[in-house]
């Protein structure tokens, strides 16, 4: 008598790390990846491409993460990446201000370039930066209610809700894609 072994399929989603340059993309995504926090800053040149797996309500998940270039100068060649993405973490950085204002000229970038986005988070990076606080939290939440959008304040170098903020992406998309 044989038995049936069922073996867990596992889902993969693309999603994009947007917002502009030095708000810390890179540095959420080695962190949520690798556990590393690296102190020196290197510009992303068009894209930087990460995986990583997950469980996520009892479902595997692998998130491959595309961290796009924030520079202005990159505009005209993220358009291509950002094709195939279910979900994006629009980032801005806590210490200026004029980030969490283009996170709408970000988001419409993505809309303009994607057809299935399932997922949106908004993501206020740098919260360790206390002294140099712009952008109060009810502000980053104030904007992610007028998306419908989960919020989270991280810090890529403390690892404060970085693992969160994944999370509530991948949960979202997998309500959405109704897995």
């Amino acid at each position: 008598m044989s038995k049936e072994v069922k073996t867990a399929k596992e889902l993969m989603y693309k999603v994009i790390l947007a917002g502009d340059g030095a708000v810390g993309k890179t540095s959420l995504i080695e962190k949520f990846v690798t556990g590393k926090f690296e102190t020196d800053y290197r510009m992303t040149l068009g894209t930087n491409i990460f995986a990583k797996s997950l469980t996520v309500e009892g479902a595997s998940v692998k998130l491959i993460i595309w961290d796009l270039a924030g520079q202005p100068h990159f505009k005209h060649v993220r358009s291509g990446f950002y094709l195939g993405a279910v979900g994006a973490l629009l980032v801005y950085d806590v210490t200026r201000r004029s980030t969490l204002d283009n996170l709408e000229n970000w988001r419409t970038e993505m809309m303009n370039n994607t057809d299935d986005v399932a997922s949106v988070v908004v993501v206020g990076n740098k919260c360790d930066l206390k002294n140099l606080r712009e952008v109060k939290r009810s502000e980053g939440e104030e904007y992610a209610k007028s998306l419908g959008a989960p919020f989270f304040e991280t810090s890529a170098k403390e690892g404060d809700n970085v693992e969160a903020a994944f999370l509530a992406l991948a949960k979202g998309i997998i309500q959405s894609k109704g897995v």
